[in-house]
C-alpha cells in the first residue's frame, strides 16, 4: 500500500455498515437565517448525518410540504421575538426619556395601571347590592 493509499484510508474510512431509521429535516434559527440540515434518526434514536433520500415522488413532495411548514414555523417564531425586542427597546427608550429632569411625576403606564384597578373595584360594588 503506498502511503497515498494509506492517507486516504485513515483519513476516509469506508464503513459497510448499514442503518435503518428514516430521514428527518435538522431545522434552526440562526443569525444568518433559517438553517436546514437532513440527517438519519436510527431505529435506536442515533441521529447521523446523512442525504435525505426520496423513494417516490409522493413521498418526496409529502416531505417537502413539512419543509415548508418547519421553515414557515421557524420564520414565524423569529418574527414574534424580533416584534418583542423591538417592543423592549422602545419601552426602555420610554423608561430612559422619562426618568429626565421632570421625573418627578410618574411614568404614564403606572397611572393607567393604577386607573382600571380603581374602576374594577367601584363596578363590583353596584353589583353585590
Amino acid at each position: 500500500m503506498s502511503q497515498t493509499e494509506e492517507n486516504q484510508t485513515s483519513e476516509n474510512p469506508i464503513s459497510t455498515e448499514s442503518f435503518t431509521g428514516r430521514s428527518v429535516f435538522l431545522v434552526e434559527t440562526s443569525a444568518a437565517g433559517i438553517s436546514v440540515q437532513t440527517a438519519l434518526l436510527t431505529k435506536d434514536n442515533q441521529l447521523l448525518r446523512a442525504p435525505a433520500v426520496f423513494p417516490d415522488i409522493e413521498y418526496a413532495f409529502a416531505q417537502i410540504d413539512e419543509l415548508k411548514r418547519l421553515v414557515s414555523r421557524h420564520f414565524s417564531e423569529a418574527a414574534l421575538i424580533g416584534a418583542q425586542v423591538v417592543a423592549a427597546q422602545q419601552a426602555n427608550q420610554l423608561r430612559a426619556s422619562s426618568t429626565g429632569p421632570d421625573a418627578a411625576s410618574p411614568a404614564p403606564a403606572a397611572v393607567a395601571e393604577e386607573q382600571p384597578q380603581a374602576r374594577s373595584a367601584k363596578a363590583k360594588k353596584p353589583s353585590s347590592r
